[in-house]
């Protein structure tokens, strides 16, 4: 079950295609470990019986459907990258928020049968709204028991509730005299006049000045050491806005209120009780152990006439991935301090081939092993501070950031500014970090960016723009952009748009828009179109397939380039190592009855080629790839709940590609069934078939695999999984067909603690 077995060979337009639409064969991805994170982090916003969940991803997606439409034990959100690089196929989990009890997992399944989609699992039956976020790294579900009513509806008097006529300038005018006022009796130590001049503001038609009054007035009742009433005025906050510029401070303000309670409080400062200067902290990470192994046996057509079968045995992964994740929040009413740290440390324990020939009735054997090692990944370590009295925020350290020109994880620093209601400046600067391995700072192409938000907290549109510069060792222009990021946001409508224009070549590098409409009825139609340099266009791409002659080793900096091309020529040279790829994809779901829905999608794209260049005294020639043209993409998904059991799901998924060298077709089944509260099972069925445009050629793969999950006490988890890979391939070559067969198994196994 080698990796390199499941694509056929191909020019490498074709693969970067292919990877942007999605693969289609059964992939053996239980067999790789997750050595990356595509989910970031996950918190909880509680008001009485309703609880918001935002949960931030390290990638831009869009949200497609989610299945139960209403309740349910387990909750499916299906999801589309927005970055045909962070198209995963890979599984990755957060640990369940301590405030939210009844969320027994929550994990990113980049191989489910229906797409990439979060999943949520629930020791209890939950009713669920699920909507997109403020920036499409976001997705925000909201959450109650059982019952009657809206979701999320505010708790009766909890909170004075804004008068329902429409706004108008002077109601702003008024509730800024009173939020003025009452920050004047907060300074006058007049804290009891100061809740009643905040109150009458709260109780003034809601306005762009009310989100301020209701901070305030939390903070005060916090003060007076009225914690309950500062709880619930910080609650009503989150539920109203649960994206917004004030959202993180009140969160944090909120979960040190609820530290002590909680036990979580590391060390407090010294001051009085409920003061609002006193500090408080709180920890909180997860740690994982999965072992992998996959081993396959090979048969082989005979290398010549003389020799019979060949048998090739193999483990192809054995290895103990090992990850954990810690963040320690401290905090007051006007600073909030976050450090985080997240990583993982593969041990390989070796890998070895056996290969037997046959040759005319006696075996020979060639054994062949590789020594294990260790691999380091370094995801996330960064410091994050807040200070409210100025309205500035400050990461520095590894992290990722998926906006204003920056696309993906790197080392270095984020400094914003919070100018006025409607403006937030930021500046941001580092090096771009190629893969979590990277252990160190690679500072040979350093990066700064400027950038503008423009709306207000609530408004429905959001608007970035931004200049980014990023320079390459030797004197380059590595990257030189400007562009603009659009956010739309409505009740049942959200749309996003983004343009990145290379100013230094003079070119369109990326653009992007999406929107997603949902029915009354529940259906959804969404719509991708992307055009976009592939890979991203960047002098440095004039390295991809440059070696020196002199010493065979590829050319790792563009300063190595200087002696064989002038700047200019290595300028076209990146030009011409870049593919343009544009692609257009819809989907659309339905509701078939309470228990079935229905998905559709659609994927159409088109690859260019690059240019050629002759070989030079140093340099060997690199041979222009051609234009792979379009390539279409269906799906179809057929998910139902509650057939057989209460809360059993089960997911039926066919596919057909018709690329530029195969014609593929795929099905899956995939079953979820909850034996008990704590004992899960999903089965799995996936086969599938390619047949060959350019030479007749043809392969066949069947998978069968059986997933346990069990959750013997809150925050653990154990997963094993076990199954068998199963293939056959024909070509056609000499004026002969050629046959190889494969079969092999694989196991994982692990468990996760969350603390």
């Amino acid at each position: 079950m080698r990796t390199s077995r499941l694509v056929s060979g191909g020019a490498l337009a074709g693969l970067i295609a292919t990877a942007g639409a999605g693969a289609m064969l059964p992939a053996p991805a239980f067999g790789q470990p997750v050595d990356d994170k595509v989910l970031s982090d996950a918190h909880v916003d509680t008001q009485a019986a309703c609880s918001t969940l935002t949960v931030n991803l390290n990638i831009r997606v869009q949200v497609l459907s989610y299945f139960p439409e209403t309740a349910g034990r387990e909750l499916h959100v299906r999801i589309r990258p927005l970055d045909n690089q962070s198209a995963s196929r890979l599984r990755d989990s957060l640990p369940s928020p301590s405030s939210l009890p009844q969320l027994t997992s929550l994990t990113y399944e980049g191989d489910n049968p229906s797409g990439p989609a979060l999943s949520l699992l629930f020791d209890r039956d939950m009713r669920f709204d699920v909507q997109a976020g403020k920036d499409p790294q976001t997705i925000v579900i909201r959450l109650a028991e059982p019952g009657a009513g809206p979701i999320c509806a505010p708790a009766p008097g909890a909170v004075p509730q804004p008068a329902t006529t429409p706004s108008s300038p002077a109601d702003a005018a008024a509730t800024q005299k009173l939020i003025d006022d009452a920050e004047q009796s907060i300074r006058d130590k007049n804290t009891d006049r100061a809740v009643q001049l905040l109150t009458n503001a709260m109780e003034q038609p809601e306005n762009a000045n009310t989100p301020r009054a209701l901070e305030l007035l939390g903070l005060t009742r916090e003060r007076k050491g009225q914690a309950a009433q500062a709880r619930a005025a910080y609650q009503e906050y989150l539920r109203r806005y649960p994206q917004g510029e004030g959202t993180d401070r009140v969160r944090q303000r909120l979960d040190a209120l609820n530290a002590p309670a909680a036990g979580g409080q590391l060390h407090a400062a010294s001051g009085k009780a409920g003061s609002g200067s006193a500090w408080r902290w709180d920890a909180r990470g997860s740690f994982s152990q999965f072992y992998y192994r996959d081993q396959s046996t090979t048969r082989l057509p005979p290398a010549s006439n003389t020799l019979g079968t060949e048998v090739d045995n193999s483990v192809n992964v054995n290895q103990l991935l090992n990850t954990a994740d810690v963040t320690i929040t401290g905090g007051n009413d006007r600073r909030q301090l976050q450090m985080r740290a997240a990583g993982s440390y593969t041990q390989n324990f070796g890998t070895s081939t056996t290969v037997i020939t046959t040759n005319n009735g006696v075996n020979n054997m060639n054994f062949t092993s590789r020594p294990g090692g260790g691999v380091k990944a370094l995801t996330a370590l960064y410091l994050d501070y807040i200070d409210n009295t100025i309205g500035t925020e400050l990461r520095v350290g590894r992290q990722t950031r998926n906006s204003a020109g920056v696309l993906g994880r790197f080392d270095g620093a984020l400094l914003g500014w919070q100018a006025t209601g409607h403006v937030r400046l930021n500046v941001v600067g580092g090096y771009p970090v190629l893969t979590s391995r990277q252990m160190d700072v690679l500072t040979e192409r350093p990066f700064y960016g400027v950038s503008v938000d423009l709306g207000a907290k609530r408004s429905p549109l959001q608007t970035t723009l931004y200049w980014f510069d990023e320079r390459a060792k030797g004197g380059f222009i590595d990257r030189r952009s400007i562009g603009i990021e659009t956010r739309l946001l409505r009740k049942h409508f959200n749309a996003f748009a983004l343009v990145d224009y290379d100013v230094k070549f003079k070119t369109l590098n990326l653009a992007l828009l999406t929107f997603n409409y949902n029915f009354p009825d529940h259906s959804n139609f969404s719509v991708t179109a992307d055009y976009r340099k592939s890979p991203l266009l960047t002098t440095t791409n004039a390295l991809i397939g440059m070696f020196d002659t002199s010493t065979n080793l590829p050319i790792f900096t563009l300063d190595g380039l200087t002696p064989y091309f002038t700047k200019q020529q290595i300028y076209q040279l990146a030009q011409d190592r870049t593919l343009t790829t544009k692609s257009l994809t819809m989907s659309y779901s339905r509701p078939l009855t309470s228990k079935l829905q229905a998905n559709v999608d659609f994927t159409m794209t088109d690859t260019g080629g690059t240019n050629g260049t002759p070989a030079t005294a140093g340099t060997p020639e690199v041979i222009a790839l051609p234009a792979v043209g379009q390539e279409f993409y269906y799906g179809a998904q057929l998910v139902g709940s509650g057939l057989f059991w209460d809360n059993d799901i089960y997911i039926l998924s066919g596919r057909y590609a018709n690329a530029a060298t195969s014609q593929t077709w795929t099905i899956d089944f995939n079953a979820r069934v909850p034996v008990t509260r704590k004992f899960r099972l999903s089965p799995r069925l996936r086969y599938g078939q390619r047949r060959g445009k350019i030479t007749p050629s043809s392969y066949s793969q069947f998978q069968p695999t059986l997933r346990i999950n069990y959750y013997p006490i809150r925050h653990t988890e154990i997963e094993i999984e076990f199954g068998g890979d199963f293939n056959h391939q024909r070509d056609f070559l000499a004026g002969a067909w050629t046959s190889t067969s494969q079969q092999g198994w694989v196991l994982n196994a692990g468990y996760r603690v969350d603390f």
